[in-house]
């Protein structure tokens, strides 16, 4: 039987296959010209195979927090995180 992969991910829960971050690493770049690590290119996976408020504000959290944890501070990280995620989902 043949699963569609937003299907899986939806059942699986975290899990999100590391081809699938490659690709809208490069996806991301080449629509956006967004240069992403793959943490935050699997947090955008998972908000755009499931679409909700909820999914939406935790994504900008948690992004902004990888940001924080890579040297931004706290206004940048957060306008960054909100950008991303509002340009991702248009």
């Amino acid at each position: 039987m043949n699963i569609p992969i937003y299907q899986k991910l939806r059942k699986e829960g975290d899990y999100v296959p590391r081809f699938l971050i490659k690709l809208w690493q490069i996806r991301i770049k080449e629509k956006f010209g967004l240069e992403v690590d793959s943490d935050i290119a699997e947090v955008i996976v998972k908000i755009v195979h499931e679409r909700s408020t909820w999914k939406t504000s935790r994504a900008e959290k948690y992004i902004t927090a990888l940001l924080k944890s890579k040297g931004e501070n706290k206004e940048q990280a957060e306008k960054k995180a909100r950008d991303i995620v509002k340009t991702i989902l248009e």
